[in-house]
């Protein structure tokens, strides 16, 4: 595999793929736009040919475009066949499609940046949240009954008392020993 090499091309010799099947509203270049001009453009574009068809990127080149800049880093997809652009350009879209996101990590990421605005960007942090409270809820579901093994080292017979006599002082704690 080649080292990917980022080029900058001026935004106006870029062309978009004519058969790209990824729908990208004026909502959406908007909430790229917002997100480009917070963190900057991190992103390379994914081009081809002489006419610098863009690949992956597309939605992209149209927020840079609302934001008036003049070039954007891409890197060079040459090395693809034609089918393999084609194919490439489904299979880039669609991946991100196929998984959502760990809830627990996603609950815990939203509360420690509750003071940052995502709404620019398209995303509903409530609705978000709302799914990760309820996924919260689910398993943190109290258990009707836990059985747990414990092994304990019956040449310490005193310590093992005062083992059972602690656990059996829980309340709802059933003991039951066996020797083996």
């Amino acid at each position: 595999m080649e080292d990917l090499k980022i080029e900058y091309i001026e935004i106006e010799k870029l062309n978009n793929y004519a058969n790209n099947s990824k729908i990208h509203t004026k909502e959406q270049i908007e909430h790229i736009a917002n997100s480009i001009q917070e963190f900057g453009f991190n992103d390379p574009l994914g081009i081809a040919g002489e006419d610098n068809i863009v690949l992956e990127g597309n939605g992209r080149v149209e927020a840079a475009k609302k934001l008036g800049l003049k070039t954007l880093p891409c890197v060079r997809l040459d090395h693809l066949s034609k089918e393999e652009r084609e194919a490439y350009v489904i299979a880039h879209n669609a991946t991100n499609l196929e998984t959502g996101f760990d809830d627990g990590v996603l609950f815990q990421e939203l509360k420690k940046l509750q003071n940052f605005d995502f709404t620019q960007y398209g995303i509903d942090v409530d609705k978000y949240l709302k799914t990760c409270v309820k996924v919260q809820k689910r398993i943190l579901k109290p258990l009707k009954s836990v059985h747990y093994l414990i092994s304990l080292d019956i040449n310490k017979n005193d310590e093992v008392l005062k083992v059972i006599d602690k656990l059996r002082n829980i309340e709802g704690v059933e003991i039951e020993s066996t020797i083996n």
